[in-house]
């Protein structure tokens, strides 16, 4: 059997909170990796998990975590419609480039539509070439521009 016939994708439980960060610990963005605090992201993650209209998907692969997205739907007063925001997408580094995140987004892209969203947003960097194309395999276009404030340390 094919591996990408073996990854499943599903609704996050209180239970994958620790392979949710050990995605994260294993996953390098533009030979950046996780420095992230532990406690604070298990914290976070059981808030999302009872935040209404936010939603943590999983992908599996033979029984492990291998990946995860999350994404939140809200009402948009201009647009007088429901919006949708993807807020954080990871794979695990063994596993990116084959086939995990069109999996993961083709779920969201699935679930959003059956909720009648009219609109979904996501932001990467300029730099990651394989995220935007895989997020145009899915009909997101590059509308506007994303400006960003960090605060000073």
């Amino acid at each position: 059997m094919k591996a990408e016939t073996q990854i499943t994708v599903r609704r996050t439980t209180i239970r994958d909170i620790e392979d949710i960060i050990e995605v994260l610990r294993s996953t390098k963005l533009s030979n950046e990796t996780w420095v992230g605090d532990d406690k604070w992201a298990k914290k976070v993650l059981q808030k999302f998990l009872k935040t209404e209209n936010y939603t943590i998907l999983v992908a599996e692969f033979d029984g492990k975590i291998v990946g995860f997205i999350d994404y939140v739907v809200f009402p948009s007063l201009w647009e007088c419609s429901k919006q949708g925001l993807i807020n954080d997408f990871f794979v695990h580094e063994d596993f990116q480039g084959k086939i995990v995140g069109s999996r993961l987004i083709e779920a969201v892209v699935k679930r959003v539509d059956a909720e009648a969203v009219e609109e979904m947003h996501v932001s990467t960097g300029w730099e990651n070439k394989l995220a935007r194309r895989l997020y145009g395999n899915f009909g997101f276009t590059e509308e506007r521009l994303l400006l960003e404030r960090s605060r000073e340390k």
